[in-house]
């Protein structure tokens, strides 16, 4: 009933991920053969991997998305949100073989291996949402600056792939890439 048909995800305010809510509705696909569970999960899934709750650069999952479309993140990174969403991701692409759950669940992983392993191989719990005092920073882009990194040829490739406008999609702060 709180599905989210337009969107995916339950609610229509800020969304969680929830991947246990994801992973019954997975078994319960598997066992009663119910497509209405298949269609929210994958709806679900695909849209929150797609949008700016997903870091379409780095990898990863942030926490959640202040939103109803997944779009806007609160920037912080968990470990257990994005080693149960590998989980999840993995176990999808088991029963189904899509491969972008597979490939969601790779780069999240190297992700965790390269930003959430210390030396030793210690994890760390999480990653801040600030840089240098600033929410986000490391994840909202200008289009200019995307001109100026990538030149402009390849620079509006990259805009029109990663949804990037002049107006922008963060508080007027630049892009969230999706």
């Amino acid at each position: 009933e709180r599905f989210d048909d337009a969107h995916g995800g339950f609610g229509m305010g800020m969304k969680f991920p929830e991947p246990m809510n994801y992973e019954v509705l997975l078994r319960n696909w598997k066992r009663k053969a119910d497509q209405r569970s298949m269609e929210i999960l994958d709806k679900s899934l695909t849209q929150m991997s797609k949008g700016g709750i997903y870091d379409q650069l780095g990898g990863g999952f942030h926490r959640y998305a202040t939103d109803r479309a997944w779009l806007v993140p609160h920037f912080e990174k968990m470990l257990y949100d994005n080693a149960l969403l590998v989980k999840l991701f993995l176990d999808t692409f088991q029963a189904t073989k899509q491969g972008m759950y597979h490939g969601v669940a790779t780069e999240t992983l190297e992700y965790m291996q390269k930003e959430m392993t210390d030396s030793l191989g210690y994890f760390y719990a999480s990653q801040d949402a600030d840089t240098e005092g600033v929410e986000g920073k490391y994840y909202v882009w200008g289009i200019k600056e995307v001109l100026e990194a990538l030149g402009p040829k390849h620079g509006k490739v990259a805009a029109r792939a990663f949804g990037i406008t002049s107006a922008g999609n963060f508080e007027g702060k630049g892009n969230v890439l999706t």
